[in-house]
């Protein structure tokens, strides 16, 4: 009887209340996100394409 009421009581318990504290791994993952963000932005611009040597924008005749 003792070991239904104990879990009773334990489950009546459960959800209840708030996460307390928790912001350093929100701040952590939205450091991460754009970080990621802008490494891969700066590897697009680093791989852009470039203007060749031999490129002239004008035609042969």
């Amino acid at each position: 009887m003792m070991s239904a009421l104990h879990t009773g009581l334990v489950l009546a318990e459960v959800g209840v209340g708030r996460i307390q504290g928790g912001w350093g791994y929100i701040w952590s993952s939205y450091a991460i996100a754009w970080g990621s963000l802008a490494l891969y932005a700066l590897s697009l611009w680093l791989r852009r394409p470039g203007k060749a040597v031999n490129d002239s924008k004008e035609l042969a005749p």
